[in-house]
C-alpha cells in the first residue's frame, strides 16, 4: 500500500536530503578544516595528536553543556578552568583510543546513517520536518560547525556501539538476582544519638586574639577577586544592513526575478493521478499486467479513471481522492513512473507501468497555477533580502577593517571613529564573568589574558553572537586585596566556631564509640553524654524518617556479633554527628516473581555491563603510548 510505496522510494528521498545537508554542511563548516600553524599538540595517542583548538573546543563545549543544563543557576565561580581543561583533555584522550579501536576492528559508522539521525531528531526540526536553519543554530550554540557536529555525532554513535556490544554481553544469573533482592530486602534495627552541631558551635566563645590570629593566618581565604573593567565596541551585521541603500529598480529588478522563477515552477509542476495494482499470492504479476490493461481498456471507451481508482487502486490515500496525487517530485516514485509521466500529455493515461511497488496506470492532469503575490506585499520582504545579500561583503570588510586598525592602534577611539562605533564601558568584573558583554566568555578570556592585562593591548575582534564582534580592552584593572578584618570579622568567628565545633562533637563521638566498644551499656553511655537514643527496628534502606546519610551508613556497618551490637559514626548534611548503632539484621528472603526478576536481572545486567566497558575503555588506555604535553611528558 501507501507505506510500501514510500519505503520503496526511501532512497531517493534519503539522497535528496543528504544532498541538501551535504550543501549546508560544505556552507558552514569549511572554517574547520583550515589548518592553523599555531595550534600546538597538547596530547598524542599512539602518534595521533590531539592539538590545543580540539582542546579549546571541547572545553568551551562543556561549558556550554553546562550552561544549557544548568540554566539560571550556572555560576562560571564554581567550575575550575584548570579542572575543566583536565577533563575535556582526558574525554579526548579516551575518544581517540576508541576511536583507533574501532579502526583497528573494522567498526564504522555510515555518513547516511549520521545524517538520517540528524534529520530525525526532534530538537532540528519545525513542524515534524528537518529545518536546516534550526539546526545551524542549535549546533552553532554548542560552539561547533555543522561539519564538526557531524564528526562528533559520528564519534559518538560509534563509542555507543562499542558499548553496546560489550556492555550486551553482561548477564545476570539467577542467583545473583536473587541475592540482589536479598540485599534490598534486608532490614536492620538501629539505634543512634546525634550530636547537635548548631549548640556546640553556639557555645564556642571567640576573643578578639583568636580572630586576629586566624585572620593573619588565612588572609588567602579573605581577598578581594582580581576584577577589571573593560572598554569595546561591538560592529554589528545587523546595524550595517540598516545603513545599506535599496533602490526601488534593485525591489522592481528582485520581484520580476521571483515573479519569473515562480512562473517556471508552476509550469514544470506536474500532477498527476495513479490506479495502483499490487500483485500477490492470489494475483501474479502476469494477471495483475491484465487486470491494468483491461482498465485501460475500458478508460479507452469513456469510463472515467477517478471511478476506477477508487474501486480498483490498492493505495487507500489516492485512491479515496480517484486517485490524485498531487503534485510529484521527480525521483519520488522511481524512474519507471517518471519516464512513463514524463512522455504523457496533459489528460492522457499511460498503458500498464511496471514498477518496484506494482503496476500503476498513470494520468498526467495538470501543471499549477502561479501564486503570484503583489509587489506591495513582497516589498519589504525582497528590500530586507537585499540587504542582507549586500551586507556579507560589507560586514566581512569592516571586520578585518576592524582587526587591523585596533592591531595597530594604541586605544578603541581610532577604531570606533573611522568605523562610526561608540566606545562602550563595562562594569568591573572577575574571572567568573560579569554583566552585559562580560557573561560571554570569549570576552572574559580576552580580558583575563596576558595580551590584554599585561601588555595592555587592544584584543583580536571577538565572536560575540550571531552577526557581532567586539574589541575590548582594559579601562581598569583591580588586583586582589586582602580584606579588612572588620569587613570579614563575622565570617571569621563563624569559621572558628564551626571548626571548633566539628574537632568537639568528632572528638565526643570517639568516645562515645570507644565506651560502647569497650562494653559499656547503651544507656548509661547516653546519660554521661546527656543525649538520648531514637530507634528505628526494621528499617529498610529507604525510610522517609530516617535521615538518608544516617541509613546508607548503617547498611555499611558490619553486622552484630550475637548481642554486642556494631557501631559506627557519620556526619549528617547539616553538620550534626551521629553515633550509630545496629543491633539486628534480618536478611531478605522472598522468593523472585519472574516479571521482577527479569526487571532485576535487566538493571544489574546493564550497571554489570557499563562496569565491563569500563573496565574496557581503561584498558584501552593503559596499553596506549600517550603523551601529554601540557601535564606531563608520558604516560
Amino acid at each position: 500500500m501507501l507505506q510500501n510505496t514510500r519505503d520503496k522510494a526511501q532512497g531517493w528521498i534519503a539522497k535528496a536530503i543528504i544532498a541538501f545537508i551535504a550543501f549546508t554542511f560544505a556552507i558552514f563548516g569549511l572554517e574547520s578544516l583550515a589548518p592553523n600553524p599555531n595550534n600546538p599538540e597538547v596530547a598524542e595517542v599512539n602518534g595521533q595528536e590531539i592539538t590545543q583548538q580540539q582542546l579549546m573546543q571541547a572545553v568551551d563545549q562543556q561549558r556550554r553543556l553546562l550552561m544549557q543544563q544548568l540554566g539560571g543557576n550556572f555560576d562560571p565561580s564554581m567550575f575550575n578552568e584548570q579542572m575543566l581543561q583536565q577533563a575535556a583533555l582526558e574525554g579526548l584522550i579516551q575518544k581517540e583510543v576508541v576511536r583507533q579501536y574501532a579502526d583497528r576492528v573494522g567498526m564504522s559508522i555510515s555518513v547516511q546513517s549520521v545524517d538520517q539521525l540528524i534529520r530525525s531528531t526532534p530538537e532540528f526540526q519545525v513542524d515534524g520536518q528537518f529545518d536546516a536553519n534550526r539546526f545551524q543554530q542549535l549546533v552553532r550554540s554548542l560552539g561547533m560547525t555543522p561539519l564538526q557536529f557531524r564528526q562528533y555525532l559520528r564519534e559518538e554513535l560509534l563509542a555507543s556501539h562499542i558499548r553496546a556490544s560489550i556492555a550486551g554481553s553482561e548477564f545476570a544469573t539467577p542467583y545473583e538476582v536473587q541475592m540482589l533482592t536479598d540485599i534490598q530486602q534486608q532490614t536492620r534495627d538501629i539505634a543512634w544519638l546525634t550530636l547537635d552541631l548548631a549548640a556546640a558551635r553556639d557555645a564556642v566563645k571567640v576573643d578578639e586574639e583568636t580572630i586576629a590570629y586566624y585572620y593573619q593566618e588565612h588572609q588567602a581565604d579573605y581577598m578581594t577577586p582580581e576584577q577589571v573593567s573593560l572598554e569595546y565596541v561591538v560592529l554589528d551585521r545587523a546595524k550595517l544592513a540598516e545603513q545599506v541603500d535599496v533602490t526601488e529598480a534593485d525591489i522592481k529588478a528582485r520581484y520580476e526575478s521571483r515573479v519569473a522563477d515562480l512562473k517556471e515552477k508552476a509550469d514544470n509542476a506536474v500532477t498527476a493521478s495513479m490506479i495502483l495494482l499490487e500483485s500477490s499470492n492470489a494475483r501474479d504479476e502476469k494477471a495483475t499486467l491484465a487486470l491494468a490493461d483491461e482498465l485501460k481498456q475500458r478508460m479507452n471507451k469513456g469510463e472515467d479513471f477517478a471511478k476506477l481508482a477508487r474501486e480498483y487502486s490498492e493505495e487507500p490515500d489516492s485512491a479515496a481522492k480517484g486517485g490524485d496525487l498531487g503534485a510529484v517530485e521527480t525521483g519520488f516514485l522511481g524512474a519507471a513512473f517518471d519516464e512513463a509521466l514524463a512522455a504523457l500529455d496533459k489528460g492522457e493515461v499511460s498503458q500498464p507501468v511496471l514498477t518496484d511497488f506494482g503496476v500503476v496506470l498513470i494520468k498526467r492532469t495538470a501543471g499549477t497555477d502561479a501564486d503570484i503575490p503583489a509587489l506591495a506585499d513582497m516589498r519589504n520582504e525582497i528590500a530586507r533580502e537585499l540587504k542582507e545579500s549586500a551586507v556579507d561583503p560589507l560586514f566581512v570588510e569592516q571586520s578585518q577593517k576592524l582587526a587591523d586598525i585596533s592591531f595597530e592602534a594604541a586605544d578603541l577611539q581610532q577604531p570606533a571613529e573611522e568605523l562610526g562605533l561608540d566606545v562602550q564601558t563595562t562594569d568591573l568584573f572577575g574571572r567568573s564573568g560579569g554583566e552585559g558583554i562580560a557573561e560571554n566568555r570569549a570576552v572574559i578570556d580576552a580580558a583575563f589574558s596576558d595580551d590584554v592585562l599585561n601588555l595592555q593591548a587592544n584584543s583580536e575582534p571577538l565572536d560575540i553572537g550571531p552577526g557581532k564582534v567586539a574589541v575590548v580592552r582594559i579601562k581598569e584593572h583591580k588586583q586582589p586585596e586582602v580584606k579588612s578584618l572588620s569587613g570579614v570579622r563575622d565570617a571569621i568567628v563563624a569559621q572558628i566556631q564551626k571548626e571548633q565545633a566539628d574537632q568537639q562533637l568528632n572528638e565526643k563521638a570517639d568516645a562515645i564509640l570507644a565506651a560502647l566498644n569497650a562494653g559499656s551499656a547503651g544507656d548509661a553511655v547516653a546519660k554521661d553524654y546527656a543525649v538520648e537514643w531514637q530507634v528505628k527496628e526494621t528499617a529498610r534502606r529507604a525510610e522517609e524518617d530516617v535521615p538518608q546519610q544516617l541509613l546508607m551508613d548503617a547498611f555499611k556497618l558490619p553486622h552484630p556479633q550475637g548481642d554486642v551490637p556494631s557501631y559506627g559514626k557519620t556526619t549528617l548534611p547539616n553538620g550534626d554527628v551521629v553515633v550509630v548503632a545496629v543491633s539486628k539484621v534480618v536478611q531478605g528472603s522472598e522468593a523472585v516473581e519472574s516479571e521482577q526478576a527479569q526487571t532485576i536481572g535487566n538493571i544489574l545486567s546493564m550497571r554489570m555491563g557499563e562496569a565491563l566497558f569500563g573496565e574496557y575503555q581503561q584498558d584501552l588506555k593503559n596499553t596506549a603510548d600517550i603523551k601529554r604535553f601540557a601535564q606531563d611528558s608520558e604516560s
